[in-house]
Formats: C-alpha cells, structure tokens, sequence
C-alpha cells in the first residue's frame, strides 16, 4: 500500500513538471509575440521621428523643433497601433462571422436531408 502510495506521488510529480514546461512554452510564445509588436511599434516611431527629421532638413519652411519631433514620433506609433488593432479585429471577425455561417448551412442541409 505504501509503495502504490509513493508510485502516485511520483507520478503527480511527473505531471506537475510537465504541465509547468506546457505552461512556461506558452507564457514564452506570449512573450515573443508582444516582443514583437512592441518592436515593430517602436521602429515605426523611430522612422517617423527620422521623416520629420529629413523634411525639416530638406525643406526651408519647415523648423526642426523637439516638440514638434516627439509628436510625429507619438502620431506615428500610434497610427501603426491603430491600424495594428483593426486589421487583427477585422482578421479575428472574419473567423467569427464564418462560425454562424457554417451552422447556417449544416441546419439547411439537415433540413434538405430530411425532406428529400
């Protein structure tokens, strides 16, 4: 009795660790996806910040002035989030609205079955 008791706490151990390598892969995927994004937000401003940089530069009229570098930096990362934001909503209702479509159809052909 003692053995089989100490096989099932081995073996819950053995559980616990791999349930926790699952989880930590999971947390890690998480990571490099928000990573990614938070990279891509920040050359996105960067590359606004260089755009007014060039066009007060080249062009006379124009006045370099820090405040005005910072709110093309701002403007541009958070366009960029923006459009991020709409484009994976209008990705994730694409999936969505499938869902009801599929059910729509599975009724109808159950519907034509049945009455044929």
């Amino acid at each position: 009795m003692i053995e089989l008791l100490a096989q099932v706490i081995q073996s819950m151990a053995q559980l616990s660790t791999v349930l926790l390598i699952i989880v930590l892969l999971l947390l890690f995927l998480v990571a490099f996806k928000v990573l990614e994004m938070v990279m891509q937000t920040v050359i996105v401003s960067v590359l606004s910040g260089a755009f007014y940089f060039a066009l007060s530069y080249f062009l006379n009229p124009v006045t370099f002035s820090i405040d005005s570098l910072l709110f093309f930096t701002f403007t541009g990362g958070s366009l960029y989030t923006l459009y991020n934001l709409v484009t994976t909503s209008a990705a994730l209702a694409g999936d969505v609205i499938k869902l009801p479509l599929k059910l729509i159809r599975g009724v109808i052909r159950f519907i034509r079955n049945k009455l044929s």
